[in-house]
């Protein structure tokens, strides 16, 4: 396999062990470096426990001091060179797996090393490691043999299955209403427009034995969960759970344990959870979370939420990661460029970017030997030229939906943007507004919302049909019908 890797090893609370892997070599190219846990204080502790505190510049603090405690001197400088080597020179891309001993250091493997970040202090650029482009930051269970890796590509002639769970105790007031449809109108295009996949469709709200046997029947190679999950204090250790509906509509509670024997007839190759809380790791048993669970009953891929999440966060990422892997990425790629997906629309103020964590115990991510053609390949979205661009924001301007913050938020809402997560909502003129919000949705190629948008203000300037049916051609916006 063409791939070169950067493995981080933590056999204990005071030793760092590095792996350099290359496809030339067979023997990687080994360093040993000090694991300083001392730099991350009480105060950062206090902060990493405290989640909800956890924005703003706190996030890069913790992400530098997740850094500076992994790395030490030398193995920053071997990082930085290495780096500086495939990813600047070769322009190759470089997966960073973190492997930490679950067993003796579950307090370890709970810090949220996805927000680990080149300290600025160094000047060698801005390196955030769970979203930079050319790296693929995972996790992998400690000292898992690569006779244990299993493979998940797709056999020659068979389709990607995908099954969507959905669990909605809509009977129980404290938990918040669980929106699956963008995923699932998402998925039926998929279904149409590729070939090699197959969208199992919805189940909805079924009890834990009909889901079993509908897992056995159908054989899902991707097990996509989205529901709720929690960590609670169970006789004195966190307890990872996810929500299921009995037949009142209540949550009924199963969990990490119980939950894992979902998949005890059938195991799928990817298990998505799309669960609040799902990702976070217990400080005091490590596999009592969701996702180290599945990881440890040998799951090849699971991909998990270690904060809360909103929904329409969570469906960014979903169907950025979706795109990818259809694309023809690899997993581990697909989850860094939806994640880096996050930190275009939300920023490093939030820590949306670093919710998603991975779990990968696999020979190699990709699903497919090759890049699948699609139905629409002669129907590609074009990129708005400058021009096109101008057009746009004048016409919006001309449309009266930026004057006020009620109706831009009345906009944004309308074309499945949340008002929230834009950051640039009050105290700005019409036309910056303007100019910033097509920014946004080009830089994250939400050409879904920018087709939304021209179909919004249409009506409301009659004047100007034939330049918006420009822009919406240049957009393909024809597929989202």
């Amino acid at each position: 396999m063409n791939q070169y890797f950067y493995r981080i090893i933590i056999p204990d609370e005071n030793t760092v062990r590095v792996q350099k892997i290359t496809p030339q070599s067979n023997n990687p190219e080994q360093l040993p470096g000090k694991l300083n846990l001392t730099k991350i204080n009480d105060k950062m502790r206090e902060i990493i426990k405290a989640p909800d505190n956890l924005k703003g510049e706190q996030i890069t603090k913790v992400g530098e001091v997740l850094f500076e405690a992994l790395f030490d001197s030398q193995l920053r400088e071997y990082f930085l060179a290495y780096y500086q080597e495939i990813v600047k020179n070769k322009q190759k891309n470089l997966a960073v797996v973190l492997e930490i001993n679950e067993r003796a250091m579950p307090e370890v493997v709970a810090y949220p090393w996805e927000l680990m970040c080149l300290p600025e202090k160094y000047n060698q650029g801005e390196i955030y490691f769970s979203t930079d482009r050319k790296l693929s930051f995972y996790r992998c269970r400690y000292q898992l043999k690569e006779s244990e890796k299993v493979s998940i590509k797709i056999n020659k002639g068979e389709q990607l299955k995908i099954a969507l769970v959905v669990s909605r105790p809509t009977a129980d007031s404290q938990l918040s209403n669980v929106e699956y449809e963008p995923v699932q109108k998402y998925l039926k295009r998929v279904d149409v427009e590729q070939e090699q996949v197959k969208f199992l469709g919805v189940m909805d709200s079924l009890d834990f034995y009909e889901i079993v046997e509908r897992l056995e029947a159908n054989k899902p190679d991707i097990f996509h969960f989205i529901g709720h999950g929690q960590l609670i204090e169970k006789d004195g250790e966190e307890v990872g759970q996810i929500a299921f509906a009995n037949e009142f509509g209540k949550a009924d509670w199963k969990d990490a344990k119980t939950f894992g024997r979902l998949f005890n007839g059938h195991t799928p190759k990817i298990v998505i959870l799309q669960a609040c809380e799902t990702g976070k790791q217990s400080e005091t048993n490590a596999f009592s979370s969701v996702a180290s669970r599945l990881m440890l009953q040998g799951i090849p891929v699971v991909i998990a939420m270690q904060y809360k999440i909103s929904n329409l966060t969570a469906v960014s990422f979903v169907k950025e990661f979706y795109s990818r892997i259809i694309k023809g990425d690899s997993v581990e790629e697909a989850v860094q460029k939806a994640r880096f997906k996050l930190s275009i629309e939300n920023g490093y103020e939030r820590r949306d970017f670093a919710t998603p964590v991975i779990f990968m115990g696999v020979q190699d991510g990709h699903l497919f030997e090759s890049i699948p053609p699609t139905i629409s390949e002669s129907e590609e979205t074009e990129d708005l030229n400058p021009s096109d661009t101008e057009t746009l924001v004048d016409i919006l301007i001309r449309s009266s939906r930026v004057n006020t913050l009620s109706s831009r938020r009345s906009l944004c809402i309308s074309i499945q943007v949340n008002p929230d997560d834009t950051g640039f909502m009050e105290n700005i003129a019409p036309r910056d507004f303007a100019e910033q919000l097509i920014d946004l949705l080009q830089k994250t190629r939400n050409f879904f919302a920018l087709c939304k948008l021209c179909q919004r203000i249409a009506p409301i300037v009659p004047g100007f049909r034939t330049e918006l049916n420009s822009i919406q051609n240049k957009l393909n916006c024809n597929q989202y019908e």
